[in-house]
């Protein structure tokens, strides 16, 4: 008998054992759950400060009256464009940090002028645009006036009056202007030498230089090095320049003369 009563009051007490650690496993899981739960609460309550603090912020910012555009700056300004630079100004407006800078950009660089523009907020309540322009580097004469043109062929203004520091072209088409501009770089080199370029087939570039009346087509390239050279050998076989009509140094180490058949007889 004791020992089956002793077999019962065991198994009683492994099932209240077992009893036990089961409401104390569920209660330590109840409260860690609440504990999470409060600290997700913490979290969310100052993740929404936070963010209702920004939205305040910048509700106040972009209200601020002292952030209203005041001033525009113009750093190197067009000289040419800058009646379509006037027309924009109005656009630049309102609160500073709201502005959005794209159409105007891309408006101001419809400007054959200019190559490139930065625009920039100077707090709190100034605009600076800095202008990169195009240089005019030659000219050309056409339909009694002159088209200012940079390296790259853009025109950028017309004038009835030319101008003494740049190149001029002159007696070519407007379809031969896409063909001369690949060679102004090279020809830039000897822009106080030249009188005017031209262009003509099959000879492509013309050169007539200035105080020199043949006319010289110098190919693609080297066009300093071709031109002297031949002026040390008109000068060393005492050629006369006014029999001379044209001086040909498209091929390498050799030239071709065309004399005026006129002059010669």
């Amino acid at each position: 008998m004791r020992t089956v009563s002793s077999i019962g009051l065991r198994g009683e007490i492994d099932f209240l054992r077992r009893h036990n650690n089961r409401d104390i496993s569920r209660q330590k899981k109840i409260r860690r759950i609440k504990i999470k739960g409060l600290h997700l609460f913490f979290l969310c309550a100052i993740l929404s400060g936070i963010g209702l603090s920004i939205f305040l912020s910048a509700k106040f910012l972009l209200t601020w009256d002292k952030l209203n555009i005041s001033t525009v700056k113009l750093i190197n300004s067009p000289r040419y464009g800058k009646e379509k630079v006037k027309r924009l100004l109005p656009y630049f407006r309102g609160n500073i940090l709201s502005l959005s800078f794209d159409y105007i950009r891309m408006e101001m660089l419809r400007i054959n002028e200019v190559k490139d523009v930065s625009i920039s907020r100077v707090l709190p309540s100034t605009i600076e645009l800095h202008f990169t322009l195009r240089k005019p580097i030659f000219q050309v004469f056409m339909n009694k006036q002159f088209y200012f043109m940079d390296v790259d062929g853009v025109t950028l203004y017309s004038s009835a009056k030319m101008r003494n520091d740049l190149m001029t072209i002159k007696n070519v088409k407007r379809s031969d202007l896409e063909t001369i501009t690949p060679y102004l770089p090279e020809l830039s080199k000897i822009k106080k030498s030249i009188d005017y370029i031209g262009y003509k087939q099959p000879y492509g570039v013309m050169l007539k230089l200035k105080g020199m009346s043949e006319e010289f087509y110098p190919g693609e390239k080297n066009y300093v090095d071709k031109i002297n050279y031949f002026i040390k050998i008109r000068k060393r076989l005492a050629l006369n320049s006014n029999k001379i009509k044209r001086v040909d140094l498209r091929f390498e180490n050799r030239f071709y003369l065309e004399f005026d058949k006129e002059v010669v007889n």
